[in-house]
């Protein structure tokens, strides 16, 4: 039996999503062959629709590797597209979809246009600096620092500082004094996510 899905699109990030109510399924494996480009549909993973005790639906993402995100900004976004155009949810009292994440509920606020979502606003939450929560893991830096902004980190043949934060789920930023055009992000991106220093990526 086949599992129908929807690809969107949202600000570059594209996903897969499901209604996966009801559904047995290895999620992890069937998202690291879905996403595969030239053997499967191609995505940025997978966003899975299941029902939540706890909101008006809840939202699993599986990464194209097979592992299971806490959360994304864009991938909510798009979730809430499939649920609200499909009939799957509605959309609250106060013009809101509550979602349940691994990274905490979340409010979405969709804006309609002859009936589908055209866009929509994320509610992320405040960010947290605290590195145990983040969570990152850097020995070179100081034994109980409360935050890590500009940090040092070798990545192949260069120095990238990097401040770390989380929005439900894990970020390194760095700040480039070069446009992102001629940074060579395709490389350095997989290293950084890959570091030992981010245990959930």
């Amino acid at each position: 039996m086949g599992i129908p899905f929807v690809k969107l699109q949202g600000a570059g990030n594209d996903y897969i999503a499901i209604d996966g109510r009801n559904i047995e399924a290895d999620w992890l494996n069937l998202s690291k062959v879905m996403s595969r480009s030239a053997f499967g549909v191609g995505s940025d993973g997978i966003v899975l629709l299941e029902d939540s005790q706890t909101a008006q639906v809840k939202l699993r993402i599986f990464n194209p590797d097979g592992t299971e995100a806490e959360m994304s900004g864009n991938g909510i976004r798009l979730f809430a597209k499939f649920v609200i155009d499909r009939g799957l949810s509605q959309i609250g009292t106060d013009g809101s979809l509550k979602v349940e994440t691994l990274g905490g509920t979340r409010a979405v606020w969709p804006k309609i246009a002859d009936g589908k979502v055209v866009s929509a606003k994320v509610a992320m939450g405040r960010p947290t600096w605290d590195p145990k929560r983040i969570p990152v893991i850097l020995p070179s830096a100081k034994n109980e620092v409360a935050e890590i902004i500009d940090h040092p980190i070798e990545v192949d043949d260069m120095q990238l500082k990097i401040t770390c934060l989380s929005i439900g789920n894990p970020h390194a930023v760095a700040f480039l004094d070069t446009p992102v055009e001629d940074f060579p992000l395709n490389d350095v991106g997989p290293f950084v996510e890959n570091h030992s220093a981010f245990p959930n990526r």
